[in-house]
């Protein structure tokens, strides 16, 4: 088995996070129809989840 890098391992829970939150943002988005404004709300809030997980 191969080791995987730390570095690795957080961009990696960065980038699902950041990227389930502008998937929830965009489907919240087409229900509200404020699709710009619910993805980077959905982007920022994934953001920060990752930061609380990583750190």
């Amino acid at each position: 088995m191969s080791k995987k890098k730390k570095g690795n391992s957080k961009q990696g829970t960065y980038a699902l996070s950041i990227t389930m939150g502008l998937v929830l943002g965009f489907g919240l988005g087409i229900i509200f129809q404020q699709i710009a404004i619910t993805s980077l709300v959905g982007a920022a809030a994934g953001y920060l989840v990752a930061h609380k997980l990583v750190a």
